[in-house]
């Protein structure tokens, strides 16, 4: 299928088909050199518009009503909302919101010149860091000093390995959702596959007959079929709730094989007996939440006077979390952060 004009300047198609193949694939977008390519609502890297004629790009999310309190089949569907310099904008649909991220960031690196926040969030941004630069800072003794330091720490040595703490995300954020399906919606969901397989099992002998309600069977059975498995209402395969469960202890268990290694903070051993949270060179989280986020937020938590303790901080945080919900409004940069995290502090139950 050929790739489609969005913009308003075009590439010779030898260039184009160059550009496109060589282009970084991110879920249904691609980055090339030249061009950007964009989704339509069922095809990848439909369309194309060169990167001088993008103003701006960033993150939309609709979130259901049930996304992080358990009512509800589905969670948030993300997009990449695509401004141009003539006014124009294209919104392209992400199934996995990580890619959304991937995207924004491979974006802002390689092309520093696009903003990747929209104009309300930038100017809600820019207003809380005047807000925090302006704003009284908590005074922090050799104590509270030392767990920061700890804790700084500790968040490098994860960030080392991405993929540990990424996948940790993933998995918990994929076992969340099968939580979050009801059982009467897995009945129904079950049901239209069972149907979707009658209709074509039925349908593609009728269509060899040339039958006319052949080819109505199989278009309905396919149809059904395609809905059951988006849904992820079919406890098979990927989603079987055994096969969901052992890939979130996987990622645990990969996790705490990481950090065992951790050979503890760079304190001086006369700072070490004055914090308790030092001793034994324990990593500062389990495993189940071992994320730079989790550890950044509890270092806010110190810095802000929250907490005295990696425990209390800890507690901080699971606090945090729990008050968040559907009906609760919060800044896109905290909302990256808690959709990222709270789905493992739910899926263990903050325990």
């Amino acid at each position: 299928m050929p790739t489609l004009l969005f913009g308003k300047q075009s590439i010779p198609a030898a260039d184009l088909k160059a550009d496109k193949k060589a282009a970084k694939k991110i879920g249904p977008v691609g980055m090339g050199k030249r061009a950007f390519y964009l989704n339509s609502f069922y095809i990848s890297h439909m369309y194309y518009v060169l990167w001088t004629e993008v103003s701006r790009v960033y993150k939309q999310v609709a979130m259901s009503k049930g996304g992080f309190t358990g009512i509800g089949a589905f969670g948030a569907m993300s997009y990449l909302v695509v401004e141009l310099r003539d006014g124009r904008v294209k919104k392209c649909q992400f199934k996995y919101e990580n890619q959304t991220d991937q995207a924004l960031s491979w974006i802002g690196e390689h092309h520093p010149e696009i903003p990747v926040r929209s104009v309300a969030a930038q100017k809600k941004l820019d207003e809380k860091k005047r807000m925090e630069s302006s704003a009284k800072m908590v005074s922090l003794d050799e104590q509270a000093q030392g767990l920061v330091q700890m804790l700084q720490e500790a968040k490098d040595y994860l960030e080392k390995q991405p993929q540990l703490y990424n996948n940790l995300s993933r998995k918990a954020g994929k076992k969340r959702v099968q939580q979050m399906v009801p059982v009467r919606n897995r009945v129904l969901g079950i049901s239209i596959f069972v149907i979707s397989i009658v209709l074509l099992a039925a349908g593609i002998p009728l269509t060899i007959r040339t039958h006319p309600a052949g080819i109505y069977m199989i278009m309905f059975g396919g149809a059904f079929l395609l809905f059951s498995l988006a849904g992820n209402l079919i406890p098979i395969g990927q989603n079987s709730p055994g096969r969901v469960e052992q890939e979130w202890q996987e990622a645990v268990q990969g996790c705490e094989e990481y950090i065992s290694a951790w050979t503890g903070p760079s304190a001086a051993p006369e700072q070490e007996k004055d914090v308790p949270d030092l001793a034994g060179h324990r990593f500062p989280v389990p495993a189940r939440y071992a994320h730079p986020i989790v550890l950044e937020r509890m270092i806010r938590s110190i810095r802000e006077g929250r907490a005295k303790t990696c425990e209390e901080a800890l507690e901080v945080v699971k606090e945090d979390l729990r008050k968040l919900n559907h009906s609760v409004k919060v800044s896109q940069e905290e909302y990256d952060e808690v959709v990222v995290v709270k789905p493992m502090f739910l899926v263990s139950d903050y325990r």
